[in-house]
């Protein structure tokens, strides 16, 4: 049997618009000697600087997580982070041994996010 040590540990940024049957196919080929570590991003109700709904991003985060753990895959944590992508990333991956990121958020969604950083 593997251990945890023995596993690679895969981040799954995992956005408002992925829903569970997407997130389980587009990480089933990559599940062997895995486990994933869930990060949702929670939701801002009018853009970054607004307050967040902690509750939906929790709905999010155990519906995933059920969905992958029903379809066989390992979940070694699931975490509701900052609202912002790039912070709630940099955080895990500064307190956690991640081996690899999987990133699944509609980009147009990450953008509006963060317009400030768009150049025309």
């Amino acid at each position: 049997m593997q251990t945890l040590t023995d596993k690679r540990n895969v981040m799954v940024i995992v956005g408002r618009e992925a829903e569970p049957p997407i997130v389980v196919d587009a990480l089933r080929p990559r599940a062997e000697g895995t486990g994933f570590t869930l990060l949702v991003p929670a939701s801002p109700y009018g853009g970054l600087d607004s307050a967040v709904d902690l509750s939906e991003a929790l709905d999010r985060a155990e519906a995933v997580r059920d969905a992958l753990t029903g379809a066989g895959l390992e979940v070694i944590e699931t975490i509701v982070g900052d609202a912002d992508f790039a912070a709630a990333a940099g955080d895990v991956l500064h307190s956690r041994e991640i081996d690899d990121v999987v990133v699944l958020v509609d980009p147009e969604a990450a953008i509006a996010t963060r317009p400030h950083l768009v150049t025309a």
